[in-house]
């Protein structure tokens, strides 16, 4: 079947588009190493032999699918379908990263490049969601697995053409580290199949084969070392599966040691990471030890301008800015209004207040620790960054209800503010007081509040030697049992999305006004379909980080969740549709989780063990 596809398409090659955001886009890297051309030819060659068998898969399963076979001899041929994807997924994720989500993208609508609505989820989950329906769908499984093989087969071009390079060989590697970590682990990508041990398996055995490529007269040592560390874990995996794993001791005693060591090899042989090289600009730092390194996320990746200079007066005037309520119409409001230092940055409230007294908004005020690690702000993602979400406050009519021009007017009659701006941004001369450097600033000084010293943290990157057993088993019954990991992505926990971390996700989750179990009643919140009206995009709120929840009640965006408990038996009992809701799209699968008392215990021990706010009268004051 894969020759005839081939033959079939063979005359459309030269009309791929290589859509990679690293193939094409970062140039030829200058440097002083010279490449591993055998190598290169030889991972090539186990990727494409690789994509032939998958694609064998899906022609086995396919058939299946048109003999109607049974449910469970169509999830037996799905499973291996899974299992060969992951040997070369390393591979595709990184040199085709735009059309990765059709092969093993969510069930559910992105809006990364704009909304298009001709086209609809595909690719694995929405195969494995087919599966698990109540009943089969015979002729909606055999188009998707047709679309997955051409999808497949275009990728097999693009690759057979591609020009690769040792560094994006061993960046590949390591961001697949990053997904079997913060993904792979929680089985995001496979969540009612929940095969993630036998996968994660795959991948490693495929790295270790690659890896071998590379050895030489200078690496061999340090390559079988490496190559065993491998196998360790591959070991250690055996006969344990998604219920059984203890994911903190392999991401520990495994994983970590793992990409320490295929860093120190990608060194020992000279080969460059691009951002040394200046030819990317991400948000992920590939030199950092752990995930759980201050460095391993970057804040000004998600900023308007992310070249804007280092500039300790921008974090001087940003915070006169936080505090001074002559940025709105009456006076009456800052920013510091809602975001009280003394409440982890929030204000205690169900939701927001206004410019009126003794009204209040739709919304509850989330903290600002952390915020400058994501993608995306307001719960329905409206601001694309911290910069812009300023603009938002300044004309909202409940907030600052104000404009641009009259902020100008008072900011440039006060002799000290002209000062300073001027001071910080020179090249503007008389135009130093401006909306850019008004709304840099403020965002400049939040975007200092990355706070990421919580005991959870110093454990996971080798500070402390010790944590709490219940700790241990709330993480890994976040990570695995409950699936909050799926939707509150390691290590930020917010929707910002591995291994990339490059978009912040949203939810439909089904929550209810206050936690009434026995009279539930949806919030009429709609969410990011106020910004755009895709019936999925209904009821939409975007995933907070739960860094600092045990400071930041109440909880969920309409404030309506009282304490930690109340949160994790919502999603124990399924959301708003595992409560009898009618809640279209939901997100949140319905089914109930069944955690024990003890389980509920376990996970706010976890999420309380990733408090932190050690900096922040050092920031204040």
């Amino acid at each position: 079947m894969f020759a005839t596809l081939f033959s079939s398409l063979q005359h459309h090659k030269t009309k791929l588009i290589v859509v990679s955001f690293i193939v094409v886009g970062v140039g030829i890297i200058s440097t002083a190493f010279t490449e591993k051309k055998a190598a290169l030819a030889q991972t090539k060659t186990f990727c494409l032999e690789n994509i032939k068998q998958f694609q064998s898969q899906l022609d086995t399963f396919q058939k299946a699918a048109e003999d109607t076979a049974d449910k469970k001899l169509l999830l037996a041929r799905f499973k291996k379908a899974r299992v060969a994807f992951k040997r070369f997924e390393f591979c595709l994720e990184y040199i085709d990263n735009n059309r990765y989500p059709f092969f093993n993208g969510v069930n559910a609508v992105e809006m990364d490049d704009g909304y298009n609505p001709n086209i609809k989820p595909e690719g694995l989950q929405v195969m494995e969601s087919e599966l698990y329906a109540d009943s089969l769908d015979y002729d909606r499984i055999i188009f998707l697995s047709k679309q997955l093989k051409y999808r497949t087969l275009a990728f097999y071009l693009l690759l057979k053409d591609a020009q690769l390079r040792d560094s994006y060989i061993f960046e590949a590697i390591r961001f697949h580290l990053i997904r079997i970590e913060a993904m792979s682990l929680v089985s995001f990508d496979s969540p009612n199949l929940r095969n993630n041990v036998e996968e994660i398996v795959s991948s490693l055995k495929s790295i270790t084969t690659i890896l071998g490529y590379y050895k030489d007269d200078k690496s061999t040592s340090d390559i079988i070392s490496l190559q065993t560390q491998m196998q360790a874990t591959i070991e250690y995996l055996k006969n344990k599966n998604f219920n059984t794993l203890d994911r903190l001791v392999l991401i520990k005693k495994y994983l970590q040691p793992l990409t320490q060591t295929v860093s120190a090899v990608q060194q020992k042989l000279s080969i460059p990471y691009l951002e040394v090289s200046g030819q990317v600009f991400r948000a992920v730092n590939l030199n950092s030890k752990t995930i759980y390194d201050a460095d391993f996320l970057n804040s000004k990746f998600y900023a308007q301008d992310k070249y804007y200079k280092n500039n300790p007066l921008y974090k001087e005037l940003g915070k006169r800015l936080f505090f001074d309520k002559r940025l709105s119409a009456d006076n009456s409001l800052s920013c510091a209004s809602c975001h009280q230092a003394a409440n982890a940055f929030t204000d205690k409230l169900p939701t927001a207040i206004t410019n009126k007294a003794g009204d209040f908004q739709k919304r509850n005020t989330p903290t600002i620790l952390n915020a400058a690690l994501q993608a995306g702000y307001f719960y329905d993602l409206s601001a694309a960054s911290l910069e812009t979400q300023v603009d938002h406050v300044v004309i909202n009519p409940q907030e600052y209800n104000h404009n641009y021009d009259e902020i100008l007017k008072r900011l440039k009659a006060d002799t000290a503010y002209v000062r300073l701006f001027t001071a910080a941004f020179p090249e503007y001369g008389k135009d130093a007081v401006s909306i850019y450097s008004i709304n840099t600033c403020i965002a400049d000084f939040e975007r200092q509040f990355v706070q990421l010293n919580t005991p959870f943290d110093k454990y996971m990157r080798g500070q402390t030697t010790t944590l709490d057993a219940s700790v241990k088993r709330g993480f890994n019954l976040f990570m695995g049992k409950a699936q909050c990991g799926s939707c509150h992505f390691a290590p930020t926990y917010f929707g910002t999305a591995p291994p990339f971390y490059g978009i912040s996700e949203s939810e439909v989750l089904g929550v209810t006004k206050t936690f009434d179990t026995l009279h539930p009643v949806l919030d009429d919140d709609i969410g990011r379909f106020k910004n755009f009206e895709i019936d999925q995009f209904r009821n939409s709120i975007k995933t907070s980080t739960v860094r600092n929840a045990e400071l930041t009640a109440p909880y969920m965006h309409n404030g309506g969740f009282k304490t930690l408990d109340e949160v994790i038996e919502f999603y124990n009992r399924g959301g708003g549709a595992g409560m009898g809701l009618d809640v279209p799209n939901q997100t949140l699968p319905a089914t109930k989780l069944n955690l024990s008392k003890q389980d509920k215990k376990d996970i706010i021990s976890f999420i309380k063990a990733l408090t932190d706010t050690s900096g922040i009268n050092k920031m204040i004051f």
